[in-house]
């Protein structure tokens, strides 16, 4: 379903609740300009973390970040609450604005009052007491600012040089080719080479075929291109059973080219593979148009089901 090259062709101030986190990210994409990754050589050097614990953002909070980066034409992507530079004596530029991102966490109900309890108290209650709160999963919205957004930011003497790649491009391939090598194993994946320009998966016969390795311009474009596809390959209906119609079904096929191309950035990012993620953006961009009543709607979906998928593959 996806070939070697993707052709397809105020004020600082918190954001209310909703779906402010997939709105930011579809404002981003429509900003998306080719040239605007001209400017990175190395998307490593600008991988989004905390300005105050280095930590680097996780799953989709990445994307988001980047894009906020490169839109913004940030040169670094050290990321932080309004919060957390006010206690650091930081000061916001006038205008500012901030990114929005989501974090998955619990809130603690109790199931015959309904009063809610913060984490640290029910660490505090006994047994009996805990047996009648409620774990309730949900997903908070923060924002986020650039650290290239405080004024004084050299005033409050932190250190954001950035962190130096955990692992190099070797490490790196390595992994890619153990995970492959498990899904093969365990998953039975039957991965094909020919001297095809296109790469693809048949739901019919069950196989994914790539390009024969050596066509491959990087071995970052040949693992993206390869991820890609075995997210498709878990929508079959012995696996994920999603809607794999093709081309025959414009609305689901670019569901699932979304599903696919999101899955295969997690993976990818998740290996400290980023060369290709200004090229998945565009690729997004491209797909996200196809059906623009529900793009907020498709992407919010297409978000949770590559997570899926990316479970799926890991739990093999």
């Amino acid at each position: 379903m996806k070939t070697t090259k993707k052709t397809t062709t105020r004020k600082y101030k918190t954001e209310p609740k909703g779906d402010k986190f997939i709105d930011k990210i579809l404002e981003n994409l429509d900003q998306v300009n080719a040239k605007d990754w001209e400017m990175y050589a190395n998307l490593d050097s600008v991988y989004p973390s905390n300005l105050f614990t280095k930590k680097r953002y996780k799953g989709f909070n990445v994307m988001t970040l980047f894009l906020d980066t490169v839109v913004k034409k940030f040169t670094s992507a050290k990321y932080a609450t309004f919060n957390s530079i006010s206690k650091a004596g930081g000061k916001l530029k006038k205008g500012a604005k901030g990114c929005v991102i989501e974090f998955f966490t619990y809130t603690y109900k109790h199931k015959e009052t309904g009063k809610y309890y913060s984490l640290e108290q029910v660490k505090l209650m006994n047994e009996a007491e805990r047996k009648n709160i409620g774990k309730i999963p949900c997903i908070k919205n923060y924002v986020v600012f650039n650290s290239e957004l405080i004024e004084n930011l050299s005033e409050i003497n932190l250190d954001i040089v950035d962190e130096e790649a955990s692992e190099n491009e070797i490490s790196e391939q390595v992994n890619c080719e153990i995970f492959i090598s498990n899904i093969i194993t365990k998953g039975n994946l039957k991965l094909k080479f020919g001297l095809e320009e296109v790469a693809y998966y048949s739901p019919s016969f069950d196989y994914v075929q790539l390009p024969e390795r050596k066509y491959f311009f990087t071995a970052s474009k040949y693992y993206s291109t390869l991820f890609h596809e075995i997210i498709h390959w878990t929508g079959h209906p012995r696996r994920l059973d999603r809607e794999l119609k093709g081309h025959s079904d414009i609305e689901s096929y670019s569901f699932e080219e979304l599903i696919a191309e999101m899955g295969a950035m997690l993976i990818s990012l998740q290996f400290g593979i980023s060369e290709e993620f200004g090229n998945s953006l565009r690729y997004l961009k491209g797909w996200t148009t196809k059906n623009i009543e529900n793009r907020e709607t498709n992407l919010r979906n297409a978000f949770t089901q590559s997570k899926k998928a990316k479970k799926f593959l890991e739990s093999l």
